[in-house]
């Protein structure tokens, strides 16, 4: 059957559409089919039993088919305004210290190189060790390297704080059937207890406009890498550092421990590094070339 124009050019359309990436607005109960796992090299994992305070549900879990770490995207239904939205993250803890009270205990930092340049520019998470008063909360990086677990430091008090809306923008629950219908075990350490996940989110708004401040531009397609980890306090990464074993102490920098995920974006969309688009672009410039050179022999 011949295709007419109309059609052919409808057939087009509908394609593009239907490779955009789809959004909805975030549940932030909802199941680990709504998440995107934030992946480190090759897997997912995170080593059990490897938080350096002996304070046990600080310990991030995870293994190749139960992530530790999870992001979700929200464009606010403005597929055109690229810096609004929500971004929102969950992870996975190997326990919770008083079921009965479900309070986590610690402080949750996310820390983001927008820039892509080794060197962490804010940090996101939760504030909620024994001396904050839980709460959600964005800082600045403190004046060093913050390149690697020894360089690293983080300013307090925050830059800014936001309430934990149980339900809207914060949720901490065991980890169960209906949260993570595709797992295979809710103890990944085998200690006993089952797993818990903290899910939270925010104004995607707020840190495009804080990270602006610093000179770095960003919206929701922007590639960028995270470095996650728990804490006892607000000023530093001192218990588990999401995706290799132990590694608080170490000298290294992130990129170096492997500490730091493959570049994504705001969006979920995994992003090429520099060099492999480097590489695209040439890879394309010669087929370009070269059928240009075969064209002009035909013609001769």
């Amino acid at each position: 059957m011949k295709t007419t124009p109309v059609k052919l050019t409808f057939c087009v359309i509908l394609g593009a559409l239907l490779a955009l990436p789809c959004f909805g607005a975030i549940v932030i109960n909802s199941s680990t089919t709504s998440w995107i796992p934030v992946v480190y090299g090759a897997s997912t994992p995170d080593p059990i039993e490897d938080q350096q305070t002996g304070l046990v549900s600080g310990d991030l879990v995870g293994d190749t088919n139960h992530p530790a770490f999870y992001s979700q995207f929200d464009d606010n239904g403005t597929p055109d305004i690229l810096t609004d939205g929500t971004l929102a993250f969950r992870v996975r803890l190997n326990s919770v210290k008083n079921e009965s009270k479900m309070e986590f205990n610690y402080n949750l930092f996310i820390g983001m190189d927008a820039d892509r340049n080794g060197s962490l520019d804010l940090f996101v998470g939760i504030d909620n060790n024994p001396n904050g008063s839980g709460q959600l909360a964005i800082w600045d990086p403190g004046p060093g390297a913050n390149d690697g677990p020894s360089t690293t430091s983080i300013v307090s008090p925050p830059l800014i704080t936001f309430a934990e809306a149980v339900g809207i923008n914060y949720h901490f629950a065991l980890v169960d059937a209906t949260l993570d219908p595709a797992a295979t075990s809710y103890d990944l350490d085998g200690a006993g207890n089952t797993d818990a996940f903290i899910s939270f989110s925010f104004d995607f708004s707020f840190i495009v406009n804080l990270l602006s401040t610093n000179g770095i531009s960003i919206d929701q397609n922007s590639g960028m890498n995270y470095v996650m980890a728990t804490a006892t306090q607000d000023n530093s990464l001192n218990m588990d550092l999401n995706g290799v074993d132990g590694g608080i102490d170490s000298l290294l920098t992130f990129t170096a421990l492997g500490a730091t995920s493959e570049t994504v974006s705001a969006n979920g969309d995994s992003v090429p590094e520099p060099a492999v688009m480097a590489l695209v672009g040439i890879g394309g410039l010669s087929l370009l070339i070269s059928k240009r050179l075969r064209k002009d022999q035909t013609l001769d």
